[in-house]
């Protein structure tokens, strides 16, 4: 399995579940970009953001595009969880909606720094591969590693949730 496959596909697996989670949990995500003093729109716009990157993240003429597309957003991620640390906020992060109750701020930019380098590294490796020339039990392989990678941190990040039985 070519490593640029692999990259391309976890990070559009993450992108695209990160923006199903935060329209699913649409009150709240607003409610972060309110408290970031951001206009309404950003809301809509980070979703639509990560859709779009995945998207061009899988198809194999845009993924260069999705790549650096997907650095930016990273980066863009780092300064606001900078902003947070900063101005001394404590905002829920919503980073993947309800899925994990976690604040904006260090924890943040440790959680984004293995994407960032997913996305230098889909950005620095060989092409020679077509996303397409991926077999279907490679893909859904992959989905389903990156998803079960997703649930433990999810897990292990509610812990203390898990562990009170969810009271």
């Amino acid at each position: 399995m070519d490593i640029n496959l692999v990259v391309s596909v976890a990070l559009a697996t993450l992108l695209l579940y990160s923006s199903i989670a935060k329209t699913l949990s649409y009150q709240d995500f607003k409610t972060t970009i309110q408290q970031l003093k951001f206009p309404l729109y950003f809301t809509w716009l980070v979703v639509a953001v990560e859709g779009i990157i995945a998207v061009l993240l899988v198809l194999d003429f845009t993924q260069q595009i999705g790549h650096f597309a997907a650095m930016l957003l990273f980066l863009s991620f780092y300064v606001v969880a900078g902003l947070a640390i900063y101005k001394k906020l404590n905002i829920s992060c919503n980073c993947f909606g309800k899925s994990s109750e976690e604040k904006l701020g260090w924890g943040t930019i440790w959680k984004v720094t293995p994407l960032l380098l997913l996305a230098l590294i889909g950005l620095s490796v060989d092409r020679s591969l077509a996303l397409t020339s991926m077999n279907l039990t490679e893909m859904i392989s992959c989905v389903g590693l990156t998803v079960g990678i997703l649930n433990m941190y999810f897990m292990l990040k509610n812990r203390k949730l898990l562990l009170e039985g969810g009271s």
